[in-house]
């Protein structure tokens, strides 16, 4: 029964036919080296041809060797990306033209039945209430939100209006919505130039 080769011309798993007549002792690939060349080293970038290196030149040869030389930055900003996601192309789950595989993927990630929401409706934060509430909309200064505020004051006060329960609490969302649009502005303020 013959014997299953595992490694080419190797004395140890070829059967009798293939038989090297003597062992094989590969030199060491540097010039002037007569060292045994056990260790594989790449040619190029491609990894398709090797040099063998004994150890001592083997170590000189990776310290020396670059994979990345003669690439421009984007060649190797390119090599980068590709090579994270395992030279596979990666796309955007949510441009999948299939509706119903990303509502599913969506209410899987937030664990919920419901429907996800329409993409194109804005989050609803405090300071959008509160411009809608105030009835202005961006871009605003804060000049033009204390304007807005007197306005709206002057029309809900209940020395003006007089006692309505409706108008108190109409004015005690307009001072709500002042407040948060007032703290906005000034954290605005706050930030670095750029």
């Amino acid at each position: 029964m013959p014997q299953i080769f595992l490694k080419p011309n190797s004395p140890e798993f070829a059967d009798g036919n293939n038989r090297p007549s003597g062992p094989q002792r590969r030199t060491c690939d540097m010039p002037e080296c007569a060292e045994c060349g056990e260790y594989k080293a790449p040619k190029d970038r491609a990894l398709s041809d090797h040099y063998w290196f004994c150890l001592t030149h083997i170590q000189e040869y990776n310290k020396a060797w670059d994979f990345f030389s003669g690439m421009s930055p984007a060649d190797i900003e390119r090599h980068i990306n590709t090579s994270t996601v395992w030279d596979r192309p990666t796309r955007r789950f949510d441009s999948m033209a299939n509706e119903k595989l990303y509502q599913k993927a969506w209410q899987t990630y937030n664990f919920t039945d419901e429907a996800p929401p329409k993409k194109d409706q804005p989050r609803n934060t405090p300071e959008l209430e509160a411009l809608a509430i105030m009835g202005v909309e961006p871009p605003v200064t804060l000049d033009a939100i204390k304007a807005r505020y007197k306005a709206l004051v002057k029309k809900h006060h209940p020395d003006h209006v007089g006692p309505d329960p409706q108008a108190e609490e109409s004015l005690k969302k307009i001072n709500m919505a002042f407040t948060v649009l007032k703290l906005a502005y000034q954290k605005f303020e706050e930030l670095p130039e750029r």
